[in-house]
């Protein structure tokens, strides 16, 4: 048994203590069996949360999905190093711009996001 199996074991274990049920689906990449948990959410023991998708229309609304939140978190952790560095200088001008400008791009992504679940 490789180490990467015996950790999704061990995973697999633990989420079935939680409650969570093994479905007849596995994961795509691994293979391992996919879990429901208690909250709906898919996961696979080894890679976390699974979409199941039925179309190829349903495919591209998950990946775009994905992608929004990865820009999201990209800008977060920006916002953040940016917020930060500003303790040393609460002055700076170009700071507080870029700063602007994050909160200013969380918003209009933010917005594409609720848009494009309507």
């Amino acid at each position: 048994m490789t180490n990467e199996s015996e950790v999704g074991v061990k995973k697999a274990a633990e989420l079935l203590r939680q409650g969570a049920t093994m479905l007849e689906e596995a994961c795509p990449i691994c293979k391992m069996p996919l879990f429901k948990l208690k909250n709906g959410d898919v996961v696979c023991p080894v890679h976390g949360k699974v979409y199941i998708v039925k179309s190829d229309d349903e495919e591209k609304i998950v990946k775009r999905n994905l992608q929004l939140d990865e820009i999201e978190s990209i800008l977060i952790d920006g916002l953040y190093l940016s917020a930060k560095k500003m303790k040393e200088d609460p002055l700076d001008s170009e700071r507080i711009v870029q700063i602007i400008r994050y909160l200013d791009a969380l918003e209009r992504l933010r917005k594409i996001k609720i848009n494009s679940s309507e």
